[in-house]
């Protein structure tokens, strides 16, 4: 039989000290990591899901279909929006709509909802207001700089439609 020393013994307890205390250490900086990880995923505004995203995938088809028929109709629909806002965070919107004879089309309910890029769960959802010759027009909460995404719901206009917009505004 082999017996170990007292210096033996002691550097034994010592090295599994150590390598237990190592792997302890790897597993709580990898904890760390992960909880950091998800903590930002979770708490970041910019992941978040567009609202009734999941019933406008299902629905592709008749979305598709409604962003189409203003060109199907030989509609010009032309949505401008002003590159400054005002004090109060507000810009401009106009929406001009014609029908295939250039003929102003006035008897539209127009519903309107945009959201920034950056925070796609606060939507602000509001209604143009008819200001007559096929222009509609709002004042709509943009202040901020960025990507907006501006989605319209033109109703009365025979089939369902809608449009579309992207916006980059800058400083």
């Amino acid at each position: 039989m082999n017996q170990k020393t007292e210096t033996e013994v002691k550097a034994e307890r010592s090295a599994k000290r150590f390598y237990t205390g190592l792997v302890l250490l790897l597993f709580a900086i990898q904890c760390t990591i992960l909880g950091t990880a998800l903590k930002l995923a979770v708490g970041d505004p910019a992941l978040a899901v567009v609202p009734d995203y999941h019933q406008a995938a299902l629905n592709w088809d008749a979305s598709h279909a409604a962003n189409g028929e203003a060109a199907r109709m030989g509609w010009n629909v032309q949505l401008e929006m002003s590159n400054i806002a005002d004090g109060r965070g507000m810009r401009a919107m106009q929406l001009h709509v014609s029908d295939r004879d250039g003929n102003p089309v006035s008897d539209l309910n127009v519903l309107a909802k945009v959201y920034h890029h950056a925070s796609a769960d606060q939507v602000d959802r509001f209604e143009l207001d008819n200001v007559g010759e096929g222009r509609y027009m709002a004042l709509p909460a943009m202040g901020r700089n960025g990507l907006w995404q501006v989605e319209l719901d033109l109703q009365n206009a025979g089939k369902p439609m809608t449009l579309v917009k992207t916006f980059d505004f800058k400083s």
